[in-house]
Order: structure tokens, then C-alpha cells, then sequence
């Protein structure tokens, strides 16, 4: 396949990639549709019948809204004529100022009043009522039983979708991107044998999950991590005290005055904290010895403005100076939007950004329409490249097929193409900025051209992906209260099965009083406790069997990939959890 040449990402996005996406996510969907065997008219009836049953229950709520307010208003008037009633009784008919035959006579039209409401109560909406919720929970259990018939018919389609449907998708519409069945320990290998890759990145962190692959031979890796870092957190105790004054009043007379003061203390101890974060990891050799960073502009100058200016004064003075090796490029748009003044190699660097390079870089950072505009950091050291794109934190990339998966065969059509669409739009503009440098696309390592023998295995990248998966709360200890960072060590059999041992790092709390001296109001020193937790280390652990599966699967059909999924799942004894080529089962 030929593999074009993108030279400006967002103009490629516009012109062709973003409408191909759509027709090969529409193909894709018609292809597992086909070979699923659903029946669409009969799905379609059946979820028709489930939204005119719908209708007829949103019709039933709003009347039992209505008699219900009409019953709590019947409650209403009942007790205001009985307090009504209670008043007249209990008080002299003459002080109420309206005769004793009035009086009488009101009492006894309240009283025919209440009792005529407590017969329209339980003769007529008690009853109403009561029907009326029979009448819901008969036409509740008709659209459970109806949608669980929906789910039926669905799921020979639902039984398809698997982990790599997008990858593939998105493999089709960009053939410069290729993805891995699954993050193997060549691809780890590597890079760190090749590119400087160091596993230091991994401490304290935990990978929830990574997709790697290759940018035209180069390799890449998408992952989110949850990392712990040891913050602190500050504890407030208060204590009360009280005391007496004697001081003179205006009359010149001694008195007592009564006092008090709520003393506060604070202690700050240490707490940990966890974040997540999705980045692309991507290798190139392309100028090897050059270090930058880039952060997204916050300033929000457009060329002219104020802020833009100051941005470029400070430039230039840097440039300036005699101890530094910044030298400014001609263009000056580019220098202040992509503001990467740290850089240590004015060579290697213009050699990277091209006039090609940078015009293209400045569509990527000026368009919010197509793309995310200026939302990403972008860091080089050496021949390992980091971009953490604001857009792609909030998007859940693990692909789980069960976001695919409904009862409603329209509704299934219709997510499929929307939510591939988006995750296609965003991890498109994540490597885009990668796509902007001509140079990242023409060097190809001769390890992917020769292509590898080894039969691949996969990494400790999806084994801790595996594991977050299955849930941290199979693996940690019993007295952890906080959220834990799981790392994996394999087992290895030697016939592709094997034990994935978990271990859970977590931090169990111990309480603690510090007793901080304050001075009171009263003149005396008063000792405040305040109650802290101290976070100690605990280690929980778990094991997870594997049974890994290298061949790749992408070249066979819907059907044919379901039942290769099937064989695997069988391998470990019928049940599990398949992800990514790897099934499991504790």
C-alpha cells in the first residue's frame, strides 16, 4: 500500500482524511452487520414497539403526577379544614365575632368538607392510583421484556465488535499509521536499544492503557498512566474556651462579663496523590541530540497584540545575549506560537522545522475548527518525543467494545460512526504535530524494513493494562484506603501461557493527634489538638493467568475473528477476560 506523504495535517484532515474515516467506518460497520445475520426488520419492529411502549409510559407518569398532586392537595385541604375545625371547637363561639349561629354553621359546612375529601380520597383516587401504578409496572416489565428480546436479536452483532475495530479503521484511512495487536516487548526493546528509551518513566506510575504501533516505520505508543505523588494535606483542630471579665458598666457598677473563644490549630502532613494522564511516546532518529519543550500558549496573543509583542521583545533580548545559543528564525509567528527558546541545537532544530515545518505547524496551532488549536505540550529529548494533548485526557481510549454495543440496531449504526469518528479526530490531532515535521516521516529504521523474526510476546505495558482492567480492588491490600499503582511480574511457561503476578501499592491510614500551644483570649496558653492521618505503605497481591495469542487476526473476517476470539477465551478454561490478544481469568 502506498503510504502518501503529509506535509500539512490539517489540510489533509479537511481534504480527505476526515470524509475517508466516515466511509470506512460505514463500510466497516455494513461488513459486520453482513456477517452478524441480524434481522433488521425484525429489530426494527421490536424497537419500535419498545418506543411506542415508552410513549405510553411517559404518558402514564405524567398522569400519575397529576393524581398524585391532586391526592397531596386533597391531604392538604383535609388537615387545613381539620385545624379549621379544631379552632372553632376549641375556642368561645362569641370572641370569634361571628354569632353563635354562624358559628355552627361553619363548623358543620367544614366538616361535611373533610368528610367529603376523605370519600373522594378513598373511594376515587386511592384507587386511581392504585391502578394507575399497576398499569406502569405491567407496561415496565412489557419494555424489559421487550428490550431484553432487542438484545437477543442484537447479539450476534454486539459478539463482534472487538478491541482493534478502531485501530484497523483508522489503519485503512491513514496507511502511514500502522498499529501492534498488542505493546510487545520487541517494540519496548526496541526503544530502548535504539532511541534511548528509559523504564525510570514507569516508577511510581501505572498504565491503565497503551496502544502501540508505528508512524511510517517510526515507532509510537498511546498510553494513560496513574501516577502517585506524595503531596500533603493540612489538618484543622478547633477547641472552645471560656472565662469571665469583671469590668465597669456605664453607671460606673461592676459586672460579670461571660467570654469565649474557639481556638484554631492546623498541622500539614504528608498525603498522597494520584493523577492521570494520556500522552503519545513516539521514537525517531532524526535529530538525535536535540532537547526542547513546549508548552501550550495560555496568553492567547494573536500576531499585534500586546501580548504577542512582549512575548517577542523577550525573544529577541534572549537572543541577544551573549551566553546563550538561541538564535531567532526568520519567522517570527512561529517562534512566538510554538515558543521553543529552551532548545540546546540551533542545527539539528532548523534542520527539523522547515519552513514546510513551521508553516504547517502554525495551521495546526491557529485552527479550532477542525482541530483542537493550541492545546498541546510537545517535548523532545533526543530521539524520544512526548505530546500531552488537552483534548485527548477526557477521552476514555481503551477501545472496550461495549461501547459499541446496543440493542438498537439504528442507534448501534449511528454511535459506531459518531464515537469512531471522534476518537478518530482526536488521536489524529495528537500526532499531528509529529506529522508536521517532514523530516519524522522520511527516516525509516532498518529494523522495520527487514521486519522481525521473533515470535512476539507482549510487554509489562499491557500486562498493568490487564490488570487496572480487571480492577485494583482484586489486588489490594485489605487495609488500603487510598487508590493503589499496580505493577506486574510474568511467569513465563514456555507454551505462550503463564502468571502475571499484581502488586498492589497502596497506603493504609493510621490516625495521629499533634498538640499545638495557642494562646487564648483569656491570656493563658491552651493546648489544641488536631487529629491527622499518617499514610503508611501497604502492599497487596493477586495473579492473573495468560494465554497469549500472537497471530494476527487483522486480515481475517468478522465471523472468523469472533471465533478466534472464542478459541482463546476457550484456552483458559472458558472464561475470562479478553484484551488486546491476551485472555485472562484470576
Amino acid at each position: 500500500m502506498v503510504k502518501e506523504e503529509i506535509y500539512n495535517p490539517l489540510n489533509k484532515y479537511r481534504e480527505l482524511y476526515k470524509a475517508k474515516f466516515l466511509e470506512v467506518a460505514a463500510r466497516t460497520f455494513e461488513e459486520l452487520a453482513a456477517a452478524s445475520g441480524v434481522d433488521l426488520s425484525e429489530n426494527k419492529a421490536t424497537c419500535d414497539e419498545i418506543r411506542n411502549q415508552n410513549t405510553a409510559l411517559e404518558q402514564i407518569v405524567s398522569n400519575q403526577s397529576s393524581w398524585r398532586f391532586f391526592c397531596g392537595y386533597s391531604y392538604f385541604l383535609f388537615v387545613a379544614g381539620v385545624i379549621v375545625c379544631w379552632i372553632i371547637i376549641s375556642k368561645d363561639f362569641q370572641s370569634l365575632g361571628l354569632g353563635y349561629d354562624a358559628n355552627v354553621k361553619l363548623l358543620i359546612s367544614v366538616i361535611a368538607v373533610c368528610i367529603g375529601l376523605l370519600c373522594l380520597l378513598f373511594l376515587k383516587i386511592h384507587p386511581k392510583l392504585k391502578s394507575i401504578s399497576k398499569e406502569r409496572e405491567s407496561l415496565d416489565a412489557k419494555i424489559q421484556e421487550l428490550t431484553n428480546l432487542a438484545w437477543q436479536q442484537m447479539e450476534p452483532l454486539n459478539r463482534l465488535y472487538d478491541w482493534d475495530v478502531f485501530a484497523r479503521m483508522m489503519s485503512e484511512t491513514v496507511p502511514k499509521l500502522e498499529f501492534d495487536p498488542f505493546f510487545t516487548t520487541q517494540r519496548l526493546a526496541d526503544l530502548k536499544r535504539i532511541y534511548g528509551w528509559d523504564d525510570s518513566f514507569n516508577d511510581n506510575r501505572s498504565v491503565l492503557y497503551s496502544h502501540s504501533g508505528l508512524i511510517n516505520g517510526n515507532p509510537f505508543v498511546l498510553c494513560r498512566t496513574k501516577k502517585m505523588e506524595m503531596g500533603a494535606k493540612t489538618y484543622y483542630g478547633h477547641k472552645t474556651i471560656h472565662w469571665t471579665e469583671r469590668r465597669r458598666n456605664a453607671q460606673g457598677q461592676m459586672e460579670t462579663i461571660q467570654r469565649s473563644e474557639t481556638l484554631t490549630a492546623s498541622y500539614t502532613a504528608p498525603y498522597p496523590e494520584y493523577f492521570e494522564k494520556t500522552r503519545l511516546i513516539y521514537g525517531n532518529t532524526a535529530a538525535p541530540d536535540l532537547c526542547f519543550d513546549r508548552t501550550k500558549n495560555t496568553f492567547g496573543g494573536a500576531p499585534g497584540s500586546l501580548s504577542y509583542k512582549l512575548r517577542l521583545k523577550r525573544l529577541k533580548r534572549k537572543a541577544e545575549k551573549e551566553n546563550t545559543n538561541f538564535v531567532l528564525m526568520q519567522n517570527e509567528d512561529f517562534e512566538v506560537l510554538f515558543n521553543t527558546a529552551n532548545r540546546n541545537d540551533e542545527q539539528q532544530y532548523r534542520l527539523l522545522f522547515t519552513p514546510l515545518a513551521q508553516e504547517s505547524m502554525l495551521d495546526l496551532l491557529n485552527d479550532e475548527e477542525e482541530g483542537y488549536g493550541d492545546d498541546f505540550d510537545f517535548s523532545k529529548q533526543k530521539m524520544i518525543n512526548f505530546i500531552v494533548a488537552d483534548h485527548i485526557q477526557s477521552i476514555e481510549f481503551d477501545m472496550n467494545p461495549e461501547k459499541y454495543r446496543h440493542w438498537d440496531f439504528e442507534y448501534a449504526k449511528s454511535n459506531f460512526s459518531q464515537l469512531n469518528a471522534e476518537y478518530f479526530r482526536a488521536l489524529y490531532f495528537c500526532l499531528a504535530p509529529l506529522l508536521c515535521v517532514p523530516m519524522y516521516q522520511q527516516i525509516r529504521p532498518k529494523e522495520d524494513i527487514y521486519g522481525y523474526d521473533d515470535k512476539p510476546k507482549s510487554a509489562f505495558w499491557e500486562h498493568e493494562a490487564l490488570a487496572n482492567f480487571w480492577g485494583e480492588t482484586n489486588f489490594r491490600h485489605p487495609q488500603c484506603v487510598t487508590e493503589n499503582i499496580l505493577k506486574t511480574s510474568q511467569e513465563d511457561f514456555g507454551d505462550g501461557s503463564g502468571v502475571i503476578t499484581v502488586s498492589a501499592y497502596g497506603y493504609r491510614a493510621v490516625p495521629r493527634i499533634y498538640y499545638e500551644r495557642k494562646w487564648g483570649g483569656d491570656g493563658k496558653m491552651h493546648t489544641v489538638p488536631v487529629e491527622w492521618y499518617e499514610y503508611l505503605s501497604v502492599v497487596g497481591s493477586g495473579t492473573i493467568q495468560i494465554n497469549e495469542d500472537s497471530k494476527d487476526d487483522s486480515a481475517l473476517s468478522p465471523a472468523e475473528r469472533q471465533t478466534h476470539i472464542a478459541n482463546r477465551l476457550c484456552s483458559v478454561g472458558g472464561s475470562g477476560v479478553y484484551r488486546r490478544h491476551i485472555a485472562s481469568r484470576l
